[in-house]
């Protein structure tokens, strides 16, 4: 497959523009399937994927392995109607572990920006592929476990538009830190085609020149946590009727707008926000609209609220065994409901707000690769350890995010953006050194 210009091919244009799509979708070369499993793959390289094909011009439709490069047909029995559909290797324990989910979540997020990347979407359906899974245990007498359904489609739902209501104006209170705009949307240049931003293959493969750590504005911190969890849609934002049209939402799938992932963010020094925690809020003040004006100033919504004036920095290295230097962020889940309106009746939950995460996790890890900064994760092997509510003041932390959600304007009737069970940490990430 030839490779696009920048402006098709860049993260930060992926991110921007990613949306589930409902098409069926086109049929691909096996040089283009080869590409999008070769991306995909390295979220995991030691594992391996599943690809169901439909029939292509050179290949018959069926279940594949993908292993060191090369496509292995399993059954030719069971075919796909869409473009292609993966999924990751996951064995069935007793209790799937959540480094493994947190993987799943990874590599469904490097396959959905890859395929963006060449003018396709993908979608996160409810239900496990029960037949296909059954099918390929049979066959390599193995226990894997298909999680939902992941499959590669056409992006037949309407480009982004630009918000036609007038900025709110607002004044920030004291504890809120208004973040930068993400860079592709600096002067509109999402709308213009005009954003250079890092090749998506350059950022999947880490082949970014490293570059010293900027803590003397909130350049970085403001795209890595956009990236994670941010809103990449403007008049749609939340509303589910609007998002069907569009499609727009997430910069990673959620379970219909469930926001199960919220990033908390533990800051020693960074530029003049004072220290302390801090939880991240991708939807702003005003909901429906993407832009607030501050002081005559349009600028992107989205910010931190600061909740306790305490780090619990030593407490929290130690526990882990690492040295987060000017900020941490913990990514915690809400399991009770992580999706909003009708569809968590129809939606098996199990799992999602943990794969949801390792989404979350894969924004954060690819954005960082693209800023040019080392980083480094930690999988939390016991998230439910009761000492974890004390060490990162998740009360405080709940407490916040629910009192701050009810002072929002314009919210969506089926947005859910406060908690309905305790927060859940899953992954610390912090940056490191050059």
């Amino acid at each position: 497959m030839n490779k696009k210009n920048d402006i098709e091919m860049s993260l930060q244009r992926c991110l921007a523009s990613r949306k589930d799509c409902s098409g069926d979708g086109r049929t691909l070369s096996m040089t283009e399937i080869l590409d999008i499993c070769k991306s995909t793959n390295q979220a995991a390289p030691s594992k391996s994927l599943f690809v169901v094909l439909p029939d292509g011009e050179h290949y018959s439709g069926g279940i594949y392995s993908y292993k060191e490069e090369q496509l292995a047909l399993i059954s030719d029995k069971e075919k796909t109607k869409f473009t292609m559909e993966l999924y990751p290797e996951l064995f069935w324990k007793e209790s799937i572990e959540f480094e493994d989910l947190i993987r799943v979540g990874i590599t469904w997020q490097y396959l959905s920006l890859k395929v963006d990347s060449i003018g396709l979407g993908v979608s996160q359906r409810a239900r496990a592929p029960k037949k296909y899974n059954k099918l390929v245990n049979n066959l390599t007498n193995q226990k894997y476990a298909f999680l939902y359904s992941v499959a590669v489609r056409e992006r037949d739902r309407a480009a982004l538009v630009e918000d036609t209501v007038e900025p709110l104006q607002k004044k920030v209170e004291d504890g809120t830190i208004l973040l930068d705009t993400p860079a592709c949307y600096k002067d509109r240049a999402i709308y213009k085609n005009k954003y250079k931003g890092i090749p998506i293959d350059d950022v999947i493969f880490n082949r970014v020149d490293e570059k010293a750590l900027n803590n003397m504005n909130l350049h970085q911190i403001s795209q890595l946590l956009w990236a994670c969890q941010g809103e990449n849609d403007h008049t749609t934002h939340g509303n589910r009727d609007a998002l069907e049209k569009n499609g727009y939402g997430r910069v990673h799938a959620s379970g219909c707008a469930g926001y199960a992932v919220y990033p908390i963010v533990y800051i020693e020094d960074l530029a003049n926000v004072p220290n302390g925690s801090y939880h991240y809020n991708p939807v702003g003040y005003s909901a429906l609209n993407r832009w607030i004006k501050v002081n005559g100033t349009v600028t992107y919504d989205h910010f931190m609220q600061k909740f306790s004036s305490e780090t619990f920095r030593a407490e929290i290295e130690k526990e882990f065994d690492t040295n987060f230097s000017n900020y941490a962020i913990l990514l915690c889940i809400d399991r009770k409901k992580p999706c909003a309106g009708l569809m968590h009746r129809v939606m098996n939950l199990k799992y999602w707000a943990e794969v949801e995460a390792g989404m979350a996790v894969a924004g954060l890890q690819l954005q960082a690769n693209a800023l040019g900064l080392k980083w480094k994760k930690k999988i939390l092997s016991n998230p439910d350890n009761p000492t974890y509510r004390k060490l990162f003041n998740l009360n405080s932390a709940e407490q916040s995010i629910n009192s701050t959600a009810k002072f929002l304007v314009n919210r969506a009737k089926n947005e859910r953006i406060s908690l309905e069970g305790n927060l859940i940490p899953i992954v610390l990430f912090h940056l490191l050194e050059g």
